[in-house]
């Protein structure tokens, strides 16, 4: 069926908005070819220039040195590339400005699903214990559990977790956030498609708000890596 140009703009506007206006050219068309319409990339690049409309994906998140008490400690899953691994990794999350509250989050990258997060005021070792806890409720245990360097993940209290639970903890190199990539990976588009351009009206609008991401990135979000 053929569609006229001012169509495929209200589809494409449409398609834009209900994704976190994440989604460039490539994804888009993907979508309306699953919907039946033969389209081509090149066109909906072309419409998307017309309505100046892009991908929301051109801000770039550093990521915040992180606190160690504790010299290296092993990367455990180097060369394990088939084992069951949760990632982890805590980030930063603007309330409003100058304001900042935690986000703890473990992603799977066999399954690319976030299996638990927890969204904390205070960036300490009960947000890491918490959102471990909530992974196990839920999800069968992995047989590594990696993490970066941080006071939060050398504390006492997650290190017996994981011993309880008979889960070894590999760690990211210092200095070596890409280690760790999958759940960076993550925590970047989150911060790109989502948090940068969101107002919180307060702490529970904000964790609403991601939980409603995270759920529609689990759950709808077009995969080509993460």
């Amino acid at each position: 069926m053929w569609h006229s140009p001012n169509q495929l703009k209200e589809k494409i506007k449409l398609i834009w908005e209900n994704n976190y206006r994440a989604y460039g050219y490539p994804r888009i068309t993907m979508v309306l070819r699953k919907s039946g319409i033969c389209v081509g990339s090149k066109r909906i690049l072309r419409l998307m220039r017309e309505m100046e409309i892009h991908s929301l994906m051109n801000r770039r998140f550093k990521k915040p040195g992180t606190h160690v008490d504790h010299s290296q400690r092993h990367n455990l899953i180097k060369h394990q590339p088939n084992a069951r691994i949760w990632r982890a990794d805590i980030t930063y999350l603007e309330l409003r400005p100058g304001t900042w509250v935690y986000l703890s989050s473990i992603y799977e990258p066999k399954v690319h699903q976030v299996l638990a997060f927890k969204i904390g005021r205070q960036m300490e070792a009960t947000l890491v214990v918490e959102t471990i806890n909530q992974a196990l409720e839920c999800h069968q245990k992995p047989q590594y559990f990696h993490s970066d360097m941080g006071s939060q993940y050398t504390s006492n209290e997650v290190e017996t977790l994981l011993e309880r639970h008979q889960i070894s903890h590999s760690y990211s190199k210092q200095g070596y956030p890409y280690d760790n990539g999958p759940i960076e990976a993550f925590h970047s588009l989150l911060k790109r498609e989502f948090a940068f351009q969101t107002t919180f009206s307060n702490f529970e609008d904000l964790v609403i708000r991601t939980s409603n991401y995270i759920s529609w990135f689990n759950s709808d979000r077009i995969r080509t890596s993460v």
